[in-house]
């Protein structure tokens, strides 16, 4: 279950400047008046352009809704009404109006621009395709809508079409963040799809392994790596790449030696002469992009589209070392790092970031957020505190303020804040369960048992079925009791099973011979 939604945009580089500066033109040239109406449409006209101006854009929504009524076929006004909804933070409401603006007139800049961005601010990024495109045509150079379109096209699934447009992006300026954080993305976006269509043709087949070897490597879980890599080399002991990453594990696990055989067998496949236009041999030429675009469907092709498009992302990422230092780049590290679950690294990136813009809530709040992932209670109890004042019945703060009195064992501090949180949404599940946890360590047992219970599908380790079953046992139900028990001591059982069998299987030992 998905806790806490970024507060970044994520569909490109959107300019409210932009759509304001186009819109205020059409406040000073509204059509023409109906004659009996014309000084009072006008003094509406002007008090809502001024109410606009000054931000008070829910004020200036029944003003335009009024002279809509008067002159219906007016779409300047209609653009305007759309414009203030938008603003005033209503994109549902906006839609319609901007819809009608375009009807007559289809090549409306403004109306396009802002149906689009209306339409990703409500989270539909699929009809925002359209109007995107329809705006390129018209201009082709519009770095707005070109970032929009490929944040919309990467966010319904088009990874190879988002990809296109953020490498315009990135060339135009290559000090653009955002373009190379999207380009990155969308190359891993695109090699899951490869990934995911050779697991489909071959799921047990060592091409899966290898890759499965190359991504356990880059997360540093070198006993996991060797295990997928050596299962590879043992199928296929030619398949280049293999053997390099046998090497990178070896000598990050102090065994010099056998690196050092391993990089061996690796210079010797590496100088098999490669003449055809295979994915294969593009990606030896280094010629990422066109091995990722390479069109046959065979285990082997898609594993090296996918090495392709892995080693794309990884370069368009690299990028981001060398920009400038901003807010933004700071944000984009820290979300990166999230993603892999570096916690506490994220955490200084976030920190840096607010350095640079002292006070922003949204930087604020991730900073939070992460610290309560890295599980830095002592830094992260009065930053929670202070950030409930401004919002006190935020659900995300109020579920970790509340979980992080239960980790620091205070259950009584925790009760009311994760009840806030479950009165908030109520089908935050580890809210629910911490509540449960809360409650069963304040004596209140009876009561601890729904919000358990609701819970349970979460337990991936057996806790909350032993909690449960202690709570069955104090209220009586000894039947329930056991039964929760005995799965408890299933899930403990495979737990084991499963460790002693991964710390077996990847047990790091000498090259084969």
């Amino acid at each position: 279950m998905k806790l806490f939604v970024s507060k970044q945009n994520r569909f490109g580089p959107l300019d409210l400047n932009l759509v304001r500066r186009a819109g205020f033109l059409l406040f000073l040239c509204v059509a023409p008046l109906a004659a009996q109406n014309e000084a009072a449409l006008a003094e509406q006209s002007r008090h809502a352009k001024d109410l606009m101006a000054a931000g008070r854009y829910d004020e200036a929504i029944p003003i335009y809704r009024q002279m809509v009524k008067a002159l219906p076929a007016n779409p300047g006004l209609h653009l305007n009404l759309g414009l203030a909804e938008e603003f005033a933070g209503h994109p549902d409401r906006a839609i319609p109006e901007f819809e009608l603006v375009l009807k007559a007139q289809p090549a409306s800049i403004p109306a396009l621009t802002s149906l689009a961005m209306a339409r990703l601010q409500s989270q539909q990024p699929a009809p925002a395709i359209a109007p995107l495109r329809k705006l390129l045509a018209l201009q082709p150079d519009n770095r707005n809508a070109c970032g929009m379109l490929a944040g919309a096209l990467l966010a319904t699934d088009h990874p190879e079409e988002a990809a296109e447009q953020y490498r315009k992006l990135s060339a135009a300026d290559a000090n653009d963040a955002k373009a190379w954080y999207g380009l990155g993305s969308a190359y891993e976006a695109w090699a899951n799809h490869a990934f995911d269509q050779l697991t489909t043709l071959a799921l047990d087949s060592p091409y899966a392994a290898a890759l499965l070897g190359e991504s356990s490597l880059q997360r540093g879980q070198y006993r996991s790596a060797f295990f997928f890599y050596r299962k590879a080399a043992l199928s296929l002991p030619n398949l280049r790449s293999v053997h390099a990453g046998l090497a990178q594990i070896y000598r990050k696990t102090d065994h010099t030696d056998w690196a050092d055989l391993e990089d061996h067998r690796e210079t010797e496949l590496a100088a098999r002469p490669c003449t055809t236009r295979t994915a294969e041999c593009l990606f030896a030429a280094n010629q990422l992009l066109p091995a990722a675009k390479a069109t046959a469907i065979q285990p082997d092709a898609l594993f090296w589209k996918t090495k392709a498009l892995n080693a794309l992302a990884i370069e368009a990422f690299s990028h981001l070392g060398g920009l400038p230092e901003s807010p933004e780049l700071h944000a984009i590290k820290a979300n990166i790092l999230k993603g892999r679950k570096q916690y506490k690294e994220a955490a200084e990136e976030w920190r840096a970031a607010l350095a640079l813009t002292p006070g922003d809530a949204a930087l604020q709040h991730q900073l939070v957020t992460t610290l309560f992932l890295a599980r830095d209670f002592d830094a992260v109890l009065p930053m929670l505190q202070e950030a409930l004042k401004a919002e006190p019945k935020a659900p995300d703060l109020n579920f970790m303020l509340g979980d992080t009195y239960l980790q620091t064992q205070q259950p009584d501090k925790a009760v009311p804040f994760l009840e806030a949180a479950l009165q908030a949404d109520h089908n935050m599940l580890l809210a629910h369960a911490s509540l449960g946890f809360a409650l069963s360590q304040t004596n209140k047992t009876t009561e601890a048992i729904p919000h358990l219970e609701r819970a349970l599908e979460t337990d991936e380790d057996g806790s909350l079925h032993y909690q449960l079953a202690r709570a069955y046992q104090t209220a009586g139900n000894a039947t329930r009791a056991k039964e929760l028990m005995t799965q408890y001591q299933t899930i403990t059982a495979k737990s084991q099973s499963a460790k002693e069998q991964v710390a077996k299987e990847a047990e790091i030992v000498a090259p084969t011979q």
